[in-house]
């Protein structure tokens, strides 16, 4: 249905004006007045900017997945609803010692995962390993966020360079 929007659009004779035209698709305003260059160019960042967003996105949820089979296989972890577990999982080597730094703290969150608990067993590069993979997989992400922005700036460029064509 979307793909069938979008040809309709590029392709279709709706009377959309070439700026909204290359701000729902970017180039689709220049190709309608004759610069097929420029919307050739705004076409081709089209595709590279989703393609490598979907792909940190997909990259990010691979590497999470794999962290947290690593997590479950060394330490014992299970899979609760708070993303915040598997940052304190890379940060304390079990569950005992969690509680045992936030009692000192008196903040209250001593005995927040007693019901997930997980023992890294003292191996201290094996936590590593698992936190150097977390940290990687939330980069992955937040270049995928970065991409987005990407993606929006391309349609408003876009917008902006039709705009710049008519007048």
């Amino acid at each position: 249905l979307l793909t069938f929007f979008i040809s309709s659009l590029c392709y279709g004779s709706l009377p959309i004006h070439p700026v909204a035209k290359s701000f729902l698709m970017p180039g689709s305003g220049e190709r309608d007045l004759g610069y097929y260059e420029s919307s050739k160019l705004f076409m081709q960042f089209e595709i590279l900017l989703f393609t490598a967003c979907y792909s940190a996105f997909k990259a990010s949820d691979l590497i999470e997945e794999k962290y947290i089979s690593y997590a479950a296989k060394h330490a014992g972890a299970t899979i609760p609803i708070d993303e915040r577990y598997w940052t304190d999982i890379g940060n304390y080597n079990s569950n005992n010692d969690f509680d045992s730094e936030h009692l000192r703290m008196r903040d209250s969150k001593e005995g927040q995962w007693s019901e997930h608990p997980w023992n890294w067993q003292l191996d201290y590069i094996k936590r590593k390993k698992f936190e150097n993979m977390r940290i990687k997989s939330d980069k992955y992400f937040l270049v995928g966020k970065f991409l987005v922005g990407g993606v929006v700036m391309n349609h408003i460029v876009s917008s902006i360079n039709t705009l710049y064509i008519i007048r």
